[in-house]
């Protein structure tokens, strides 16, 4: 007898035989150090992109689910969420016409050969084609650094190209913090440009609000044909800092990115 696939509920989120964990939303996050609004901005900005992202840290336990799911508060509620089942994995919602690949993301626990329920070997490959279909991936990894991800799949016994890992447009790296109350931080937020042979990292997220200015921060203007400006920035950081100290409980839904002219433009966010 056949068993139906929930591919919309998380397949050993955690990992099996662990126990349930707290969940820390956004605003947890926020209040305990592990980001900062304008961090939270960027990667917002980001994620209205339909931006794939990959959350490492060189640690077990570190906190790279925890992130990622409080990352999920801002998805546009529209957006068709799919759990992929690890080496399990078939793939078969990629031909399946009631999956709409530009409305969907998939969310995967890890990427590792560590535990069956983690993705890895040639599903990773079956990943990056899901992406040049149009799908985003949120997805976490056992790396210290940016490189050391890219080294991971482009290594043994993946091998896969290194232009093709860029499809992890953006690789968040969570650190340890003695200064913060739940110690760690994100730290560098990288983002990926394929090149004819390798990968070209650039900083992406400046790490202090001084820094917000056309001279000396990304303006990936080929993210996705959207280019973030610095309006945009500061209004998502100001939407952060009223969720840090309690001012609202949530960040507000919106399916639209705010105008490039009027970040406060109706129907972009309350």
């Amino acid at each position: 007898m056949s068993r139906e696939i929930h591919y919309d509920k998380p397949f050993y989120w955690w990992g099996p035989g662990w126990g349930a964990r707290p969940e820390l939303r956004l605003a947890d996050l926020l209040r305990d150090g592990t980001l900062d609004s304008w961090q939270g901005a960027w990667l917002w900005a980001a994620l209205a992109r339909r931006t794939s992202l990959v959350v490492i840290s060189e640690a077990s336990g570190a906190g790279k689910t925890t992130l990622l799911t409080a990352l999920l508060e801002l998805l546009p509620p529209a957006i068709h969420r799919i759990y992929p089942r690890g080496s399990f994995e078939s793939f078969a919602f990629l031909a399946d016409p009631a999956v709409p690949p530009n409305e969907t993301v998939l969310l995967v626990n890890e990427l590792s050969p560590h535990l069956p329920v983690y993705l890895w070997g040639a599903a990773v490959a079956r990943l990056l084609d899901a992406v040049d279909c149009g799908f985003q991936v949120l997805a976490t990894a056992h790396a210290a650094t940016a490189p050391q991800f890219i080294g991971m799949l482009t290594g043994s016994p993946l091998h896969l190209p290194a232009p093709r890992v860029a499809a992890f447009e953006l690789v968040v790296v969570l650190e340890a913090s003695a200064k913060n109350e739940s110690g760690r931080r994100v730290g560098e937020i990288w983002w990926l440009q394929p090149a004819r042979d390798g990968v070209v990292l650039t900083p992406f997220a400046p790490q202090l609000r001084n820094d917000i200015s056309p001279e000396n921060h990304v303006r990936p203007d080929d993210l996705n044909a959207v280019p973030i400006k610095t309006e945009e920035i500061q209004w998502r950081a100001s939407i952060f800092d009223d969720l840090r100290d309690g001012r609202i409980e949530r960040i507000p839904a919106a399916d639209r990115l705010p105008n490039s002219d009027d970040p406060h433009e109706e129907g972009s966010a309350p």
